[in-house]
């Protein structure tokens, strides 16, 4: 009965307790909720030397520059030490959480997107979560965590002459396979295709559109005038190791050596791109690999294709 008792007793030590640091979570949280208080708070991580200079700097009366001060002082934010006021190591933790809000509010698309990825379902939890900590990662959102260690290199491109750079760097590491769809044609990637095909390089590409298909046939025809690398083009062509089909691309993705993968996340309504996704992953790879292996069986050979063009 005793022990009955006594866990009883606790429990509501234990509520007690937790309801005075809601209550103290409240005084903080309405004392920091003010733009003028905050702008106290954030002059006290270098430290307040001298008030009259701070009210200044803050474009602050003196009324409201010590009213806020002193709240601040009291919910123990900001302490006062040797003529300095700074903040106090509570005031430190608080600091670094009112930044991480401010750079969430300031990356709240990503963060939208995120929310959107989480509700995917045609990609495992595994790919979700190593998309998300990506997200967050780049976005300096959170900490920066080893994936590397769990999931390989990371990296997001947020633009397309970064997701140009990382492809090419990807293509440049072959040593034996590119399967490549893609609702872009970038005349970047021609060189790294073609000293690909040199090396032999067997290549699947998928290629969407019919407006990128009269793209690549004119960047083709401006190849004819170069005598330089008109023979590396036939060779290219007539190679047994390219193969080229057409299809509507939902996304564009790269996948290299079944090791190093490139997905494309395409806004929700324009399907233009958004942003993109490198892995050195073995096992997003596969998943990619499949993907474009789906597409690729129900596609039209270029051959077929550019008769209609």
């Amino acid at each position: 009965m005793a022990e009955i008792v006594g866990a009883r007793e606790e429990d509501v030590k234990e509520k007690d307790s937790r309801f005075q640091s809601l209550v103290e979570m409240e005084m903080v949280l309405s004392v920091a909720s003010n733009a003028d208080a905050l702008k106290i708070f954030y002059a006290a991580k270098e430290g307040i030397k001298s008030s009259t200079q701070a009210i200044k700097e803050l474009d602050l009366t003196q009324k409201k520059y010590y009213t806020h001060l002193k709240n601040l002082i009291e919910v123990g934010l900001i302490e006062k030490a040797e003529d300095t006021y700074q903040q106090t190591t509570l005031g430190k933790i608080c600091y670094k959480l009112t930044e991480a809000l401010n750079c969430a509010l300031s990356q709240k698309e990503r963060l939208d997107l995120v929310d959107r990825i989480s509700k995917t379902k045609n990609i495992s939890l595994e790919e979700t979560e190593e998309i998300m900590h990506a997200i967050l990662r780049d976005a300096n959102i959170v900490p920066g965590e080893h994936l590397e260690d769990f999931f390989g290199p990371v990296r997001m491109a947020d633009t397309w002459d970064k997701v140009m750079d990382n492809t090419i760097e990807f293509m440049e590491k072959a040593e034996k396979e590119i399967e490549f769809a893609t609702q872009y044609v970038d005349a970047k990637v021609i060189d790294p295709i073609l000293e690909a095909a040199k090396r032999g390089i067997k290549m699947r590409f998928i290629v969407s559109q019919k407006e990128n298909y009269s793209m690549a046939l004119q960047m083709f025809k401006g190849f004819l005038s170069n005598p330089r690398i008109l023979k590396t083009l036939f060779d290219f062509l007539r190679s047994n190791n390219v193969q080229i089909r057409y299809i509507e691309v939902p996304y564009s993705l790269i996948v290299v050596d079944r090791k190093y993968a490139m997905v494309e996340v395409a806004t929700p309504y324009t399907k233009t791109f958004s942003l993109a996704f490198f892995f050195t992953n073995s096992k997003v790879s596969e998943k990619l690999v499949t993907e474009f292996d789906l597409l690729w069986e129900k596609g039209s050979d270029l051959e077929k294709k550019l008769k209609t063009v």
